[in-house]
């Protein structure tokens, strides 16, 4: 009885589908959530596209789950120093987006990538990976989009890798030796506007996996994690259960986000089809983040 409570209680905020980067389709991965896994609330979160718009709840068998419009926005943080680091923030709509409210964010987007993966391609030609624009575009998904994952598979087909994951940590990743910054390319809004615009949308945003950009210090990361607690408030939570994180990073991001006020946040991050989702039951978290949503509705007002 104990474990099947602990299985009920699992949520899972950052999951890819195929709108972006991910392999399943939003209704692989509702009924793996569902059926298969026994969730018990999930966001769906692709870059800078929102999946969908409402929440919903689906249930079968006396399970049921919770489906929540999220995104991963994209960002640009400027450091004290000048340095810039592209840093992503989850955003999760529990009573529905907007998505036209972010049309002004998105749109700069596709106008750099293009750009972004031509320089990724020039660095890959330097290697002896001789890859086309035409190619990698024919990669690209019905939503438009493009990214280096597709380059990357694109590569596993060619027989330069055999895993994405081995393709990203050799050739084109944020611990590859030839990483390119993507804000050298494309304008991402900076973090501040991002949170402030997820707030605005009655949104509660996320910072996403804060120890996974590329050589940030020690420093940068609190320096990170303090901005981000400044911009948004009482409102904003931190990736503490992110599913690739050791249990002593997991312990140190908790310790991070009861230091900020900030709620804690379960992930997977989840693109592959063999990927498992978060397996950590983090309700009571979410619970929180509706009460902190309603505190801001109230004093808004």
């Amino acid at each position: 009885m104990r474990t099947k409570q602990l299985l009920n209680e699992r949520i899972d905020f950052h999951l890819h589908s195929c709108n972006s980067d991910g392999e399943n389709s939003v209704k692989e991965i509702v009924d793996l959530a569902l059926n298969r896994e026994h969730l018990r609330a999930i966001a769906l979160t692709d870059h800078n596209y929102f999946a969908i718009s409402s929440k919903y709840i689906v249930g079968t068998n006396g399970n049921f789950l919770e489906v929540l419009p999220g995104c991963e926005f994209s960002t640009t943080f400027t450091f004290p120093s000048g340095k810039k680091e592209e840093i992503h923030v989850i955003g999760i709509f529990p009573k529905g987006v907007n998505e036209e409210a972010f049309a002004d964010l998105f749109a700069p987007i596709d106008e750099g990538k293009q750009k972004y993966v031509e320089a990724i391609l020039e660095s890959l030609h330097n290697l002896g990976v001789n890859l086309s624009m035409e190619e990698v575009m024919a990669e690209k998904r019905s939503t438009g989009y493009i990214g280096r994952f597709h380059i990357a598979s694109l590569m596993v087909k060619l027989g330069y890798g055999k895993t994405v994951e081995e393709i990203m940590d050799r050739y084109i990743g944020n611990y590859s030796p030839y990483y390119i910054p993507a804000t050298n390319y494309i304008p991402y809004a900076s973090l501040e506007t991002v949170v402030e615009r997820i707030q605005t949308q009655s949104g509660f945003p996320i910072l996403a996996h804060p120890y996974s950009y590329h050589a940030l210090t020690e420093k940068e990361t609190i320096t990170l994690i303090s901005s981000f607690k400044e911009t948004a408030g009482d409102t904003g939570g931190l990736e503490v259960y992110y599913l690739e994180y050791t249990k002593e990073q997991q312990e140190s991001l908790r310790k991070l986000a009861k230091e900020y006020d900030l709620v804690p946040s379960v992930a997977s991050d989840r693109h592959r089809k063999e990927q498992p989702f978060s397996s950590y039951g983090g309700y009571s978290f979410y619970k929180e983040m509706l009460v902190r949503l309603e505190n801001r509705k109230r004093e808004v007002k």
